[in-house]
């Protein structure tokens, strides 16, 4: 499902997002759960490209329906991670590889969830990725403490994880997990506001074209304090019945 030209979201992925960045390489942003990773080659090959091609992987937190992917997508791909230091562990024995909670991505066995995933290079706020003409690199902690968006800027198109969500035509925001930091979370929000994107590639959902930072804006504007776990209880029937977004606001 190409949003724009050159990014694809790769479709029937089960309940996480992959999207795929074309170059004269391939990047994957996120790796979704272990079992969706046939869907990602099928998609890649139905668009005439081949797995191989994949080189790179932009994890945007290490939450495991993010993350637990990569170990298969290494083995086919042989591609390379790249992680905020907060969201990784490092040890003289295994270098540095994804970290959620400590146990998630925490041994050399092929087990789902728990296998180790090397990062091959430690992002940082501010840096320009030479991926389509530069990937910037966005650390917007609260989610989790390594959480970052990678905002394509040629394209306008920002790929916010868990940060923050759409459905396709509204904005929300995400709602605490262990290791949430909510005074964190609201300074990314705040932060985040400061940058201009057409097109938001969410975590989880459907991607918003057009006008996405200005809906972002004005959800801040509307509703300043980030959903509780409390107000996404209260919402769950309308977000059944409704197709809401997780956290049950939408703007």
């Amino acid at each position: 499902m190409e949003i724009v030209p050159g990014v694809h979201q790769i479709p029937n992925t089960r309940w996480s997002r992959v999207y795929l960045i074309e170059d004269e390489r391939l990047t994957l942003v996120d790796a979704g759960l272990p079992w969706g990773v046939k869907k990602i080659v099928d998609y890649i090959r139905s668009i005439g490209r081949h797995e191989e091609e994949v080189d790179t992987v932009l994890m945007t937190h290490s939450h495991p329906d993010h993350s637990s992917g990569v170990p298969p997508i290494r083995k086919l791909t042989g591609a390379g991670i790249l992680a905020h230091a907060h969201d990784t562990k490092s040890d003289a024995a295994n270098g540095v590889s994804l970290s959620y909670m400590g146990l998630f991505g925490s041994t050399s066995l092929p087990i789902p969830f728990l296998q180790r995933a090397p990062v091959k290079q430690v992002i940082e706020e501010g840096e320009v990725l030479p991926i389509q003409g530069g990937v910037r690199v966005i650390h917007t902690p609260g989610h989790t403490p390594g959480s970052v968006c990678f905002l394509l800027e040629d394209e306008g198109v920002l790929f916010s994880g868990d940060t923050i969500f759409s459905n396709g035509s509204g904005v929300s925001r995400s709602v605490p997990f262990p290791g949430y930091n909510r005074d964190d979370y609201r300074r990314s929000l705040e932060r985040l506001a400061e940058f201009e994107f057409d097109v938001l590639c969410g975590g989880h959902g459907r991607a918003l074209s057009g006008g996405a930072s200005d809906k972002f804006r004005d959800l801040l504007a509307a509703r300043p304090e980030p959903p509780t776990w409390g107000d996404m209880l209260k919402s769950m029937p309308q977000r059944i019945l409704g197709g809401k977004s997780l956290s049950g606001e939408q703007h």
